[in-house]
This record gives C-alpha cells, structure tokens and sequence, in this order.
C-alpha cells in the first residue's frame, strides 16, 4: 500500500521534545564561537551553508506558477547585520551551483566580505529596489533575524507583498523578520515564510509564530568541531518546544525538524479493569448547546479504553451517541471519578456556578473550559476557590476566554507566552492556552513552559474545543489513576493527539479537505496510534 505524505509527515516528526532560547541565551552560546575562529565569518559561512541545503531542497521542490518562465529565479533580500551576511554566503553557494541569484540591499548596505564573495560567485546586486518581483520564483529572507522585532518599512513591505502575490517560496534565517524572536508577536510589515532555517537552538519564536513556517534547526560549527549547540543547557531552557505535524519535503539530513512528543500505547496494563485505567467524569452542554455534550463525551470515549461517565441534563443524547458512556442527571451521583470535565456549553447559570463551585471543593484533578471560565472570569469567589484548592486544575482558554481571565485578574498584557505563565501563576493552577500554537504552563511545576505549533490550522472548527476537554480529561483521569491526584499534567500529550488527530480528518485520498469536531473525534484513535507506531517500540513494551 501506498505510504501518504501525512504518513511521510508524522513519521518525521516524532520524538522526544526539545528546547527553545532567548534572543540572549542563543547569543551568549555563539560568542565563545566568535571569539575563537579561526579565520574571519568561519561561524557565519558554516550558518550559511545550512541555508544553502535547505534552499536548494526547496528549490527542487514543485512550483505552482513554473509554466511562467524556464529558470526559476532567487532574490536574497538583504539587511546589514549578519544576518544578512548569512544570505548572502548562502547566495553564492546557490549561484555557483547554477541558479539565477539577485540581491536587494535593502537599506542600502550588508556585511562587505560576504557581499563580495556573492559578487565573486556571480550574484547579480540590483542598483535598487525591484519594481517587478514576477521573475523571482524564490526569495531568501536575510533582513533582520534575532534582533528584528516591530514592523518593517514600508518599501519593504511592498516587496515582500509582491513575492505573496504571485505565491514565491520564502525561506527565512533564523526568524522571520519582523517576527519578535523572544515572543512570537509580528509587527504589522512582516515577512511569512514557508521554512525557517535556525541555528544552535530554537529560539521561542519558532513555537510561537506560524509565520515560521516548517522549522529546521542546524548546528554550525568553527574548525575545532565546537559548535553552538554545545553551550546551550536544557536546564536553562525558556521552553520546552514541539510541532505536532510537519512539511513533506525531504529535508537533508543536517537539517533537524521540530518534533513532537512521543505518545505510549493506550492499552490497558495486564489487570486493568475499566474502572482501573482512569475513569473520566463529564460535564458539559445543556438544553441550548446539547452538542457539547455529544463532542465533549466523544473526547473522552475515543482517547481511553476506560470508563467515561456523563452527569448533565443532556445524559439521555450522550447514551444515544455513545451507549458505552455511564449517564446520571446529577454531578452527586456520578459515582467513581478520577478526574473531571466541566464547562463546554454548560451556560452560566446560577446551576452551573453551583456545579463549578462543587467541583472546586472536590479533591480530583478538574479540567474547566469554555462556560466554565466565563463563571471564573465573573465570579472572585469561584476564582479564589480555584487558586486555594488542593487537587490540580487545567484551564483551557482560547485567546478571547483568556483575555477575560487576565482581565479578571488584574494582569498586564504582556505577550501570550508571559502572560500564560502569569495567569497560571495567579490562579495556582495549569494554564493550557490554546491556539495554533498551545503554550502550557504549570503553576505547581519547576520545568519550563511547553509550547506546541500544531503544524496546521485544521482545529480551527466549532466544536473542537470540546473534544479537546475530553481527550485532555481521559488523559487527566489515567495520571490519576496511576500515579495518584497529586500527579501532574506536565506533557503536551492531549494537545499533539488533537492537532494529529484535526490533520488526519482533513486528509482525503485527493488531498486534505475540510474537516469537523465530529471527524476530528473519530480520528483521534488513529492519531493516538500513529504518534505511538513512530516512536519505534513495540506496543507490548509499554506494558507496566
């Protein structure tokens, strides 16, 4: 059978998390490096023909508008840092290997011994600013890197904009520039790259802003063999960092991937029973949004093989929908819980405040989405409940829910990785901050801030949301179950199954298509599947 390019592109992501840097960690790395070349821009021309490696794979690469013209055309655009210094290195190696490579200097100026070894290999500079971008099928993306942050000018834009509109690949150094490498935040003229190519360490951008594109990592290295990676901790890391589906390209081996984090077997333990597994506890919709209930409790039921317990007014839809799912009216009556799930489309009624408040005061670990992070944001009493209680809480807010909750809270805007980190400080709890980028932040946990880039945007359907809050609940309730309440949630799991699981109802036999939460439900067994099948163990060697 066939293998798909999702198929190519799960198996190159999986693996074990990595770390992501500041601006000045990546920069306190590569001193050392400085200082001891050998020869002038040893380190640079070393960064330049990682570059080089991956323009030249993507050059290879299918072009939509190729029918236009016989060569396919690069244009460095060019800043006067080393950044710039690194395009242009990496332009002179394309040139020499054949392609048609222009330079646009973009403030007039770039780093001369790099300048002149692109004009020695045969690079054309323009005198000015390139009015008809139509012949460039390709750009490389050297203005600004680590220390870009804000917008870009105007002229730059035009340019930039031009390259978009008629579909050039861009490949960008290290960050894309106007992109900010410590927060992710764009300016409002920023350039959108297809691939990244960064050096040493991700930096945090590379988790935080889509704009990267895929993202690969290099290790550049000076003639003693030391390299910047060598003087980068994982014990001073500013994040952990993962991307759950990747590119197809076949990258060269030099070239690292972001991977994703590794999933074990779902299967039960030799004398499991379905109450041993972890049982999670539902609830979620009501009369107005009975199907919240319905994609909650499918979470839940597709991410384990335990039981999953349904409390709610809509009890009688959820065993029609899922006959395996133990259904009560009442929270009281639930029976045996490991873990709970409260608020998608519970409504904010006194009842559910009540609800909430219950759930609050009880000792199992409780995940609160949607409506239930409504009644927090409005109420300073459930809030002061949930920072003072005992069991650990997981709040998955989307961007508008979180802006309430930090409102509430009297906290500074102050870009979303910092803000997440504030908001679960306050509040004493896990804060998961969903988005095309999730960023994690445990209050109860000493390790860094995880932060996921789903790798596609296929989630971004009502609904799904609520599948997310069961699948993380099952996964809440197994911790639990085995290693007691106090266990926290500190991997990124749940999240790299449901991005898997968004991509894979998306993908058809002609390519992918719109999707749903009800399909991204149904997919999450597969994707649970294919993340563990790629780790390369047996299934039986999970067993405990």
């Amino acid at each position: 059978m066939a293998v798909s390019n999702l198929d190519h592109a799960i198996a190159a992501t999986v693996g074990n998390m990595v770390y992501a840097y500041t601006v000045e960690q990546i920069r306190a790395a590569e001193q050392p490096l400085l200082e001891a070349q050998a020869e002038p821009d040893e380190l640079m021309k070393s960064a330049a023909h990682a570059v080089f490696e991956a323009a030249e794979t993507m050059l290879a690469g299918p072009d939509p508008l190729a029918f236009m013209q016989e060569n396919r055309r690069t244009l460095l655009l060019v800043g006067k840092g080393g950044n710039g210094g690194d395009a242009l290195y990496a332009g002179a190696e394309l040139a020499l290997a054949g392609h048609t490579v222009d330079a646009w200097l973009a403030w007039g100026s770039a780093h001369e011994p790099a300048l002149e070894a692109f004009r020695n290999a045969g690079g054309t500079v323009l005198d000015g600013t390139p009015q008809d971008v139509r012949n460039y099928r390709f750009a490389i993306d050297g203005l600004t890197g680590l220390g870009g942050a804000g917008s870009l000018d105007e002229e730059t834009g035009r340019v930039i904009q031009g390259l978009a509109d008629w579909y050039a690949h861009v490949l960008a150094v290290d960050v894309p520039s106007g992109i900010d490498a410590d927060t992710g935040e764009k300016g409002d003229v920023h350039v959108t790259a297809d691939a990244t190519v960064t050096f040493g360490g991700w930096r945090l951008a590379h988790g935080l802003a889509p704009e990267c594109g895929i993202q690969l990592l290099a290790d550049p290295h000076i003639a003693d063999g030391r390299s910047i990676s060598g003087n980068l901790s994982p014990i001073y890391a500013a994040a952990s960092i993962s991307r759950a589906v990747s590119g197809t390209h076949d990258w060269p081996k030099s070239l690292i991937r972001m991977t994703c984090t590794n999933v074990p077997s779902m299967e039960p333990r030799f004398h499991d029973d379905k109450y041993s597994g972890g049982v999670v506890g539902i609830r979620a919709g009501s009369g107005t949004y009975p199907g919240a209930a319905v994609l909650c409790t499918a979470g839940a039921v597709k991410a384990t093989p335990s039981m999953v317990r349904y409390a709610g007014p809509q009890a009688m839809e959820v065993v029609r929908s899922w006959p395996e799912v133990v259904v009560t009216q009442r929270l009281e009556d639930a029976g045996r819980v490991q873990a709970w799930v409260f608020g998608s489309g519970t409504g904010t009624d006194s009842t559910a405040s009540s609800e909430l408040a219950y759930l609050l005061g009880r000792e199992e670990p409780l995940l609160i989405d949607a409506d239930g992070l409504t009644l927090l944001s409005l109420d300073p009493e459930l809030r002061e409940l949930l920072r003072n209680r005992q069991g650990q809480t997981v709040l998955t807010p989307h961007d508008g829910e979180f802006t309430r909750l930090r409102d509430a809270e009297g906290l500074d805007p102050a870009g979303r990785l910092a803000e997440t980190r504030a908001l679960a400080e306050s509040l004493n709890c896990i804060v998961l901050h969903k988005g095309r980028s999730t960023i994690i932040s445990n209050a109860r946990h000493d390790g860094p801030v995880s932060i996921v880039d789903a790798g596609t945007s296929w989630a971004a359907t009502p609904g799904s949301g609520d599948v997310l809050a069961g699948l993380t609940g099952a996964h809440l309730a197994q911790i639990a179950a085995r290693w007691g309440n106090d266990a926290f949630l500190s991997d990124t799991q749940p999240v790299v199954i449901h991005a898997m699981a968004s991509a894979l109802a998306a993908h058809t036999e002609y390519g992918d298509g719109p999707t749903h939460a009800s399909a991204i439900a149904q997919s999450v067994p597969a994707a649970t599947a294919k993340l563990n099948t790629f780790t390369g163990l047996p299934a039986a060697s999970t067993q405990r």
